[in-house]
């Protein structure tokens, strides 16, 4: 069963709720779907069935029922920090980590990204790395779509608090992630990748000071969009629920 969210923060009073126009069109023209069939809806975190009730390419209204006793959301929150790639890896990184169950994602301009961002152009692309990963939260059937930030620097990135683990992958670390997650409890984990060709040494002596942990993901180099996906893998399985509920 299809599923959209909705930019609302509960169920409104006479329970009939309006999709936005791209959501329409897909319904009406692609899903082709019909008066009276179902379609789930998640309203500010909590899933519904809501029945067809207006089904037309400009405009589709149904009517919530009541809420669906499930939840797709981990206990664990994480945070991708990625170095930004060239041309779309991007956007693999976001559609795959949203379906892993990354909280947010926060493409990071380090000394060997080779990427330049046009100040004008920014705020479209980060509205469509958005796009993409509410797309890819509406099909790995999400709670929450991930929220993609604007680019920092290195330095922008923001405090590690005592209770949260951060980690950031380098291939000259030899030490493994295995002993920093077991026996954990953390209850929120940042995660930082470089762009291709790496993080410069004196980048990682600066995260090092700054409370994160370099680790070693094992032998092999990763590719850039490769290395945040295993982390967010490896992760979720030991502390979230990619094991199953704990």
């Amino acid at each position: 069963m299809a599923r959209f969210f909705l930019d609302l923060e509960g169920i409104p009073p006479h329970r009939c709720v309006t999709f936005n126009e791209d959501d329409a069109v897909h319904i009406a023209r692609v899903l082709r779907l019909k008066p009276g069939e179902q379609v789930e809806v998640v309203l500010a975190g909590r899933v519904y069935l809501a029945q067809l009730t207006t089904v037309q390419p400009g405009l589709v209204q149904a009517e919530v029922g009541e809420p669906l006793d499930t939840n797709s959301e981990s206990g664990l929150a994480l945070h991708l920090f990625q170095g930004l790639p060239k041309g779309d890896k991007l956007d693999l990184v976001i559609q795959k980590a949203t379906e892993l169950g990354v909280t947010s994602i926060t493409p990071v301009l380090t000394e060997r990204v080779v990427v330049k961002l046009k100040s004008n152009s920014v705020a479209k692309k980060v509205q469509r790395w958005q796009r993409i990963a509410l797309e890819a939260a509406k099909l790995s059937k999400r709670q929450m779509v991930p929220q993609v930030n604007q680019p920092i620097s290195l330095q922008q990135l923001p405090k590690i608090p005592q209770h949260q683990l951060a980690l950031v992958a380098w291939e000259e670390e030899r030490a493994g992630l295995r002993p920093l997650l077991q026996n954990s409890n953390y209850q929120s984990v940042s995660v930082l990748v470089g762009p291709e060709g790496g993080l410069a040494s004196g980048e990682i002596d600066f995260l090092l000071s700054q409370g994160w942990q370099s680790v070693s993901l094992g032998p092999r180099i990763l590719r850039t969009e490769t290395a945040p996906l295993a982390l967010l893998a490896i992760i979720q399985y030991e502390l979230g629920d990619l094991g199953g509920s704990k």
